[in-house]
């Protein structure tokens, strides 16, 4: 049986619920959502497993990179999601990927399906 626990960093109540369910369509649980960078850093570190995480780049006034590099130091992928500002996210984690909100379900659905464990 395959199992996925994914990270949900997303301060919009709407798109984060959107992101839990499409987690949940594909079988995952999702870890948050969290709206704020300390939220999020205080799930990572209180989380026994996460398989990869969906960060929005914009937490209100603040950039995710915190969540971003804590994830990359411990090696858990991750992909960005934002409504503006790719330059920035493209010039400081090259090679991450990058949904452009709205987010393309079939394509989220993908990344996190990757990532499923096969126990």
């Amino acid at each position: 049986m395959a199992s996925l626990h994914v990270m949900i960093v997303e301060d919009e109540p709407l798109v984060a619920l959107a992101m839990e369910m499409l987690v949940q369509d594909v079988g995952g649980v999702a870890v948050g959502p969290f709206s704020t960078v300390k939220q999020a850093l205080g799930g990572l570190e209180r989380e026994g497993r996460i398989d990869c995480a969906l960060l929005d780049y914009n937490l209100g006034r603040d950039p995710s990179w915190p969540v971003a590099e804590a994830l990359a130091a411990r090696g858990v992928p991750f992909a960005f999601s934002s409504g503006q500002d790719i330059e920035d996210i493209v010039a400081r984690f090259p090679g991450r990927p990058i949904f452009a909100k709205p987010v393309d379900e079939r394509k989220l659905k993908d990344f996190v399906r990757q990532f499923a464990r096969h126990d």
